[in-house]
C-alpha cells in the first residue's frame, strides 16, 4: 500500500498556471477532502491541516467507487489503479464526475471563449459592463505565423482605431457597457470555469471539428489534457490506454434545412434583431399536474418548452448563452455577408451610466453628442469592412479576417428552453438592470408568453418572479 501511495504523490504535480500562445488557465481550486480525524486545536478554535493524501485526486475517483461498498476510501493499494481503469473503461462516469472537480480561471481571446459557454458547468465571466476593457488585444496565431508585412500593418492599425473610437466613447462619459462596442472580436476575456474530471475527459476523446475554432482544440490538446496528466496521473494514463473517440464530424455528412418553419409571429426587435417562436410544447395542464413533487414543485415548469429563432448581435448572444439551463444552437456566421450588407448593431440612444455597480441608472445622451457617437461608430464599422476585404484579398479566410470587426456584428442563433428556465430569464432580463438591448428581447418573449399562458404567468408573477419592471406591472 505504502508503494502504491508514494508512486502516485511521485507522480502528482499540482501546477498551477498553464499557457500556451496566448491562451492561460490557471487552477484556482479542486476538491479537498476533509477526515474528521484531521482536526487539531487551534486558538480560533479546531483548524484542519490537509495532508497530501486528502489533495491527490485520483484517490478521490477511488473514494467515490468504494463509498458502495462501504469500505475504507482512503485505502490506496495495488487494486487502485486497476479500479480507475475498469471504471473508465467501462463507462462508469459519476466517481469522475462527482470525484473530482476543478475550478480553472481561464484568460482566452473572445473568439476562442465561445465554445467554452456551451460545454457543461459554471461559468463566471468578467463582464465589460462594469469594468474597462483595458488590455492589449490578442494577436491570432496565423498573423504571428504570417511573414506578410501587409497583413500585420492592417491588424495593428485596427487595433489602434478600435482602442482610439474606445476611448473617445469612456471620455464621453458612454456607459461601459456600449463603449465596448469599439472593440474589435479579439480582445481578451477571462472567466472561472468549474467542471469535473468526467466532462474534461470527455471534452478531450470528442473528435476536432469544424465548428469551434482551432484556437480552442489548441488550448484542449496543450493545456486541458496537461491538467489531467498532472493532478490525475493514474486517470490520465486509463484514458491513454483505454482510448475513446466520441465522434462529432458526422455532422458533415448533414445537409441543413432549408428554413424554419414559425410557430408564432417573427418580430424585429427595434434596431437590434429579430426573434421568432419556432415551436411550443406547453401544455399547462401537463404543468399543473408535474408541480405536485417535492422538493420544489416549480420543477413542474420543467415539463413544457418553447423554441426562439434569433438574430441578436454578437454581444447580447454572449449575456444570453449564460442562461445556461437551455439549449443553444450558434450558426456559423457568414462574415462575407455581414460585411457587404453592414449587417452591424448601432444603437439609436447612446446611454451615460449615473451612479456604481448595481445601483447605477442610465440617462440618454443629448441629440446632439449621440449623432456625434453614433457616426463615430458608423465610421469604425466601415473602416474595419474596408480592412476585413483586404484581408480576405490576402488570403486569409472569413473567420480570420472577422477578427478586426466590431464587438456589434449580428448572429443566427436557436434557443430550446423550458418553462422554469423562461420565468428566471423574465426576472434577471426584463429586469431594470438588465442590458437595454436583451431587454427589448426579453420583454418581447414575456408579452408573448402572458398572453398564450395566463396561468403559468400568474404563478409567476405572485410567487416566483424576482425582478423589477413596469411590463410585469401590465
Amino acid at each position: 500500500m505504502v508503494d502504491q501511495l508514494k508512486a502516485l504523490k511521485d507522480r502528482f504535480n499540482p501546477k498551477r498556471r498553464y499557457e500556451y500562445e496566448n491562451m492561460q488557465l490557471d487552477v484556482d481550486g479542486i476538491f479537498v477532502r476533509i477526515d474528521e480525524d484531521g482536526f487539531v486545536a487551534s486558538e480560533d478554535g479546531e483548524a484542519y491541516i490537509v495532508p497530501i493524501e486528502d489533495v491527490l485526486q485520483d484517490v478521490s475517483i477511488i473514494r467515490s467507487a468504494r463509498v458502495s461498498t462501504g469500505r475504507d476510501s482512503a485505502v490506496i493499494n495495488e487494486k487502485a489503479t486497476g479500479l480507475i481503469g475498469a471504471l473508465y473503461r467501462d463507462e462508469h462516469n459519476t466517481p469522475f464526475e462527482g470525484g473530482v472537480m476543478f475550478r480553472f480561471r481561464v484568460r482566452v481571446p473572445i473568439y476562442t471563449a465561445q465554445p467554452f459557454f456551451q460545454l457543461p458547468y459554471v461559468h463566471n465571466e468578467f463582464s465589460g459592463r462594469y469594468s474597462i476593457l483595458d488590455a492589449p488585444y490578442a494577436t491570432p496565431f496565423y498573423v504571428i505565423q504570417s511573414s506578410n508585412t501587409k497583413i500585420h500593418k492592417i491588424f495593428e492599425e485596427a487595433e489602434q482605431d478600435a482602442q482610439s473610437v474606445y476611448q473617445l466613447f469612456l471620455s464621453h462619459g458612454i456607459a461601459k457597457e456600449q463603449a465596448r462596442f469599439a472593440h474589435l472580436f479579439r480582445f481578451f476575456t477571462k472567466f472561472y470555469w468549474t467542471i469535473s474530471l468526467r466532462h474534461i475527459l470527455e471534452l478531450l476523446s470528442l473528435e476536432e471539428n469544424l465548428l469551434s475554432p482551432k484556437e480552442f482544440w489548441l488550448f484542449r490538446d496543450n493545456i486541458l489534457r496537461n491538467v489531467v496528466q498532472d493532478w490525475t496521473p493514474w486517470a490520465y494514463d486509463k484514458y491513454l490506454e483505454y482510448p475513446k473517440s466520441y465522434k462529432a464530424r458526422w455532422h458533415e455528412d448533414i445537409e441543413p434545412s432549408d428554413g424554419i418553419n414559425s410557430d408564432g409571429p417573427f418580430k424585429r426587435i427595434s434596431n437590434i434583431g429579430t426573434l421568432s417562436v419556432v415551436s411550443t410544447k406547453i401544455d399547462e395542464n401537463l404543468i399543473k399536474l408535474g408541480i405536485h413533487t417535492g422538493p420544489n414543485p416549480k420543477r413542474g415548469f420543467g415539463h413544457g418548452v418553447a423554441t426562439f429563432a434569433m438574430r441578436v448581435p454578437i454581444f447580447v448572444y454572449r449575456q444570453w448563452v449564460r442562461h445556461r439551463y437551455g439549449v443553444w444552437s450558434e450558426f456559423p456566421v457568414d462574415f462575407d455577408c455581414t460585411v457587404s450588407t453592414r449587417d452591424f448593431y448601432v444603437p439609436e440612444h447612446f446611454r451615460k451610466q449615473i451612479g456604481t455597480t448595481m445601483q447605477y441608472h442610465f440617462e440618454d445622451m443629448n441629440d446632439a453628442e449621440n449623432t456625434e457617437m453614433q457616426d463615430n461608430l458608423r465610421r469604425l464599422i466601415e473602416r474595419s469592412c474596408i480592412r476585413y476585404t483586404h484581408l480576405r484579398e490576402l488570403g486569409l479566410n472569413s473567420r480570420e479576417s472577422a477578427t478586426i470587426l466590431p464587438y456589434v456584428f449580428r448572429i443566427p442563433t436557436l434557443w430550446t428552453v423550458n418553462v422554469e428556465s423562461l420565468m428566471n430569464f423574465f426576472s434577471l432580463r426584463c429586469d431594470t438592470h438588465a442590458q437595454w438591448e436583451i431587454r427589448q428581447y426579453a420583454n418581447t418573449i414575456y408579452e408573448w408568453f402572458r398572453e398564450r399562458y395566463p396561468w403559468a404567468n400568474k404563478i409567476f408573477l405572485e410567487q416566483l418572479n424576482f425582478g423589477k419592471s413596469d411590463i410585469f406591472r401590465k
